[in-house]
């Protein structure tokens, strides 16, 4: 196998931008914004980063129809790169709708399915364990594959995958899957040493997911079968109109891996990171003496433990007497908050919702 043969397909959904409020919005969520300063946005540095595992032509954007304009404006992709949702219907149909079109062009592929939003460091070893994830796709071609990272600590908001220890090698055979455990059950799983984070890359041949698909989900494999004739082609946008209407809302997890009995997971030795709230954001900043992380040009006295972010770094914000704050100050919300409240995130935003829908 080439890197000819290799291609990957980055998602990009609206889970958990509201726990970003007000920075992320439903206009632009996440995945488009320049969290650490790089002048990249995360879809920018994971694009980057996936270019050292295939061609750049051969890197595929799954995108919401109302976001698409930021992928156009952020990426230099072709038309048919850029897989445009007409309706959101969660991570199968998009799945689906990379795999039936991928397989069109190339039916020895090996797919790499990922998230935009995720924070990859070390990016040698991160293309090293993926270059390595494509080969034992291709190698065992009716496997699906995960990648996973060793846990560190219990964090509850991440998902995780219990593997059979008694495997040999980096590759495990998968157990179970487990999404957001409390804290003592998370402190477990770190314990027991046969638990990985779920990091939401996934590897296999297209011949094997789309054998999953028929065998899991069928009606929807029924559907992107009959646009064999249309992917590449000027029909395509309308088929995919059409095949999106008829498909129900169902994620990829709950579809077909966590029901599949050919799931493994590769241990990748990456530094992973999931940026799904300002804490998870504040952990990956730089600190001052105080702990203090300043996005923002700002003046501190007598504080500690505080996030202040601000879009306009011309505007001076002064900080006094504050433990443990979230100050984020966008062009037209200002949000102030324990970051211990951060949970209170999803009230903020229904009750800013009837101020106008500008605010979201």
């Amino acid at each position: 196998m080439t890197r000819q043969d290799t291609y990957v397909l980055i998602t990009i959904g609206a889970s958990a931008n509201m726990h970003l409020w007000p920075y992320g919005r439903k206009q632009k969520p996440k995945q488009f914004l320049d969290f650490f300063n790089t002048g990249k946005s995360l879809l920018q540095t994971v694009f980057e980063q996936y270019k050292g595992v295939c061609p750049e032509d051969h890197i595929y954007i799954a995108v919401p129809r109302e976001h698409a304009h930021w992928v156009y404006e952020q990426l230099p992709l072709s038309k048919h790169q850029v897989l445009v949702e007409p309706v959101r219907r969660n991570t199968a149909p998009c799945v689906a709708y990379a795999c039936y079109k991928i397989r069109t062009k190339d039916p020895n592929a090996v797919i790499v399915v990922s998230p935009a939003e995720h924070l990859i460091m070390g990016e040698v070893a991160f293309v090293r364990d993926i270059r390595k994830a494509v080969e034992v796709a291709y190698a065992h071609a009716g496997q699906l594959l995960v990648v996973g990272i060793r846990p560190h600590k219990p964090e509850v908001k991440y998902r995780y995958i219990q593997y059979h220890l008694e495997s040999s090698g980096a590759v495990k055979k998968v157990k179970t899957f487990t999404e957001n455990p409390q804290q003592e059950l998370a402190q477990l799983f770190l314990d027991s040493g046969d638990f990985a984070w779920n990091t939401d890359i996934y590897v296999w041949h297209v011949s094997a997911m789309i054998n999953a698909f028929e065998h899991y989900l069928s009606e929807v494999a029924e559907i992107f079968e009959e646009g064999e004739n249309m992917y590449y082609t000027e029909e395509e946008e309308s088929f995919i109109q059409k095949a999106y209407s008829q498909c129900k809302s169902v994620s990829i997890a709950h579809g077909i891996y966590e029901k599949a009995d050919n799931m493994n997971l590769l241990l990748g030795n990456f530094d992973w990171a999931n940026i799904i709230s300002w804490n998870s954001l504040y952990a990956l900043k730089p600190k001052d003496e105080y702990h203090n992380t300043l996005d923002a040009n700002a003046l501190v006295y007598d504080s500690k433990n505080c996030f202040v972010h601000a879009n306009n770094k011309d505007k001076l914000i002064v900080l006094a007497g504050l433990e443990g704050y979230l100050v984020s100050d966008t062009d037209d919300v200002l949000l102030i908050c324990p970051m211990q409240m951060e949970d209170k995130i999803k009230e903020f935003i229904k009750d800013a919702r009837t101020q106008g829908d500008r605010y979201i």
